[in-house]
């Protein structure tokens, strides 16, 4: 895949020159004499017969004839050398005429005598006159002619105008290579250096140093500035606005000081300058709606400008902040301790209550950010309970914790994280072809990887690389095969256009990277998201380099206090240590600190989900800076046995600070099976029938909270 690096270092030629760029073909005595041209051709027919050929090559077919003969070539010079032009006319030709055409395109400078045409393999089910009726044919549509000097009493010689052929082949090799060679600066240079004026002058090793050379940063931006100066700020909008791509019916709506499109002279101008092309762009076969005349800037010069202009951070950055964190994971545990703690009923739709629905609401975080409503945040993390078999229906129409409902507290904030990341990349809840959009999303977390963590980014930077790079894909993904059989049937339409590519992967963006803490979002005085950063929990994720820590080492950023409430002084890093207070403690409030309180039905919440009582009290000692209040540890782990808590040693020997609770113990039927011998009120042997682990998962399955020694 064509995949370009948006954080890579780039140092380039400032004041590079382009060459190479294309040339009109030389008229005859200027260049190579064996190619005759269109010049030759339209000089040489008389005005009847050019009045014939304007009718065949206008596109108002007939309209305009009445001009002045010098009128007419100039206008049948450029229709016959415009590929998309040829293309069309040479498309409607029978089987027979296009037969010759084709084996005099395969010939050196588009020309044979009439006894090679004969004696050609494609052609010798033909006679002569049937040979030389469809060469007639095709003179009569200026297709072919015979050049002057070039014929001899024995040997009669026909050829295709250079123009005319050099624009055939150059078609037939866009669509062979696809969008790659309209979209990108490298499928340009190949497609124009494949040219048989250019092949034999420059070799594959120097057209790998000419890439390289125009890719770089420097001369990609310089290339753009170098341009007239209406034309420039057009190209900067248009990539600034649209990510290169501008099709003439998206022109027609925006404000440019543009008067009217003017197709031809920016394509001359920009192929020129090596910046882009203005092309016909038709993405239908791969399902996307976008057929339309179109001015393309060439993706790496897109990503070089975009790198320049599109990474705001200090001092320009966003007027307002805001970040997730690691919320929503909180709020996903404490949806699944409400299910384990109370009967959840569902209608038979399947969906909670309503009265239901707003008590659990009242258990999450209240801030949702300004992106979804709590309501929505909810269902989404219900779907994924649901669709990860955390949570089970049972036949009293309830909803219960599974066995890997159970372990999810167990799981690393990380591993949390990527199951609902891998969920978020499935999600089909926003619209939009399913198909594009995995792609879109897989293509944006690799270039999401290579940002800087920390460093403000203009909203549209990675939705745009992203489109680009999967529009240049296209065939080398087996797109269209992909649609072929959808694009068979009548009803079969596509549903998004290039730009809504783009604009629904910032709808995925903000409703579910920000939603789960990968990103975070910058809004301006309006209160439109603009900008967006990497977090350093998103780093992590994607393994991606992060600067050094950002508190200094050996200070804790916690304060316990004697009444349990626990204060955070935040570091700019501290998702993994929030996300083990919020396990075990209430969110209080949020100022320029953050504060928690523990309490006796937080920490047997914790307890339930699996954290152990010595991970509890680590967490607090030591990430505090000052010693942690002994009422505060004696009376967590008062809480902790009073919440039924069990020890099971290497020894296979159960312990309970409670007697009362052991005794229990003994007397269920479930648990009676696993017992060896009672010890004393406080302790009992076990069977050892597997690994203690497993024991404490079937413990665990009894309702009963089991730690490891």
């Amino acid at each position: 895949m064509n995949d370009f690096d948006p954080h890579q270092p780039l140092e380039g030629l400032e004041n590079v020159r382009p060459f190479g760029a294309p040339t009109p073909s030389c008229p005859p005595g200027k260049g190579d004499a064996s190619r005759h041209g269109l010049q030759e051709l339209l000089g040489s027919v008389t005005p009847t017969e050019l009045e014939e050929l304007h009718v065949f090559w206008n596109s108002e077919r007939g309209n305009g004839a009445a001009a002045p003969a010098e009128v007419l070539r100039d206008r049948l010079r450029v229709a016959m050398s415009d590929p998309g032009t040829v293309e069309a006319r040479t498309n409607g030709l029978g089987k027979r005429l296009l037969g010759v055409l084709q084996a005099l395109l395969g010939a050196r400078h588009y020309q044979r005598d009439i006894d090679d045409l004969a004696a050609h393999a494609s052609l010798s089910y033909l006679s002569v006159y049937d040979l030389e009726a469809a060469l007639a044919g095709l003179q009569r549509r200026g297709l072919v002619f015979q050049p002057a000097g070039a014929n001899d009493a024995q040997r009669v010689s026909w050829c295709v105008p250079s123009e005319l052929g050099d624009a055939l082949l150059r078609q037939r090799r866009s669509r062979e290579r696809g969008v790659f060679s309209l979209l990108t600066l490298r499928g340009h240079l190949d497609r124009m250096y494949s040219d048989p004026a250019r092949a034999s002058r420059t070799s594959p090793q120097r057209l790998r140093e000419m890439y390289k050379v125009y890719a770089r940063e420097s001369a990609a931006v310089a290339r753009v500035e170098r341009l007239p100066e209406g034309l420039k700020d057009f190209v900067g909008k248009a990539v600034l606005e649209f990510g290169g791509i501008l099709p003439r019916g998206l022109f027609e709506q925006m404000e440019t000081e543009m008067p009217h499109w003017n197709g031809r002279r920016w394509q001359l101008l920009l192929e020129q300058s090596l910046v882009g092309t203005v092309v016909h762009l038709d993405l239908s076969r791969y399902g996307i709606l976008h057929t339309d005349e179109s001015l393309v800037v060439f993706n790496e010069v897109a990503l070089a400008w975009l790198r320049r202009v599109a990474v705001p951070s200090d001092p320009d950055r966003p007027h307002d902040e805001a970040a997730m964190g690691i919320d929503q994971i909180s709020n996903l545990s404490r949806f699944l301790s409400y299910l384990h703690e109370n009967d959840v009923h569902f209608t038979q739709r399947g969906d909670i209550f309503k009265t239901t629905e707003k008590r659990i609401l009242q258990q999450l975080i209240p801030n949702p950010g300004r992106e979804l409503s709590r309501d929505a945040i909810l269902a989404w993390l219900g779907e994924f309970a649901r669709h990860a078999g955390l949570i089970d229906r049972t036949g009293e129409r309830t909803l219960a914790l599974s066995a890997r409902g159970r372990e999810w507290g167990q799981k690393t904030l990380l591993q949390k994280l990527q199951l609902l990341l891998d969920h978020a990349l499935e999600d089909r809840s926003l619209g939009g072809e399913h198909y594009h959009h995995l792609r879109l999303r897989q293509i944006l977390l690799r270039l999401l990887r290579r940002v800087e963590v920390g460093t403000w980014y203009d909203l549209m930077y990675l939705p745009f690389l992203a489109r680009n790079n999967y529009l240049a894909s296209l065939d080398e993904l087996h797109v269209e095969q992909a649609f072929s059989e959808r694009n068979q049937s009548a009803h079969a339409e596509p549903m998004e256009d290039a730009q809504r590519l783009a604009w629904n992967l910032v709808r995925w963006m903000r409703q579910r990277l920000f939603l789960l803490g990968i990103i975070d979002l910058g809004y301006d005085k309006s209160g439109r998201p603009v900008a967006l950063r990497l977090t350093r929990t998103g780093a992590r994720l994607f393994d991606a380099p992060i600067d050094a820590p950002l508190s200094e080492p050996g200070i804790g950023s916690l304060v316990v206090t004697p009444d349990f409430e626990v204060v955070l002084f935040p570091s700019g890093d501290d998702d993994e240590l929030v996300h083990d207070l919020d396990r075990f403690c209430v969110r209080d409030r949020q100022d320029a600190v953050q504060r928690f309180r523990i309490s006796e039905l937080s920490v047997r919440r914790a307890l339930t989900s699996g954290m152990y009582l010595a991970r509890l009290l680590q967490t607090l000692e030591s990430h505090s800076r000052t010693p942690l209040p002994q009422n505060v540890r004696y009376s967590i782990v008062e809480w902790a046995h009073r919440a039924g808590l069990l020890t099971l040693d290497g020894g296979w020997v159960l312990k309970s600070e409670n007697p009362d609770l052991l005794k229990r113990f003994q007397q269920d039927p479930g648990a009676r099976a696993y017992i060896k011998e009672v010890l004393d009120e406080r302790r009992v042997a076990l069977k050892a029938r597997s690994t203690p682990r497993r024991m404490q998962a079937l413990l665990r399955d009894l309702g009963y909270l089991v730690e490891l020694a």
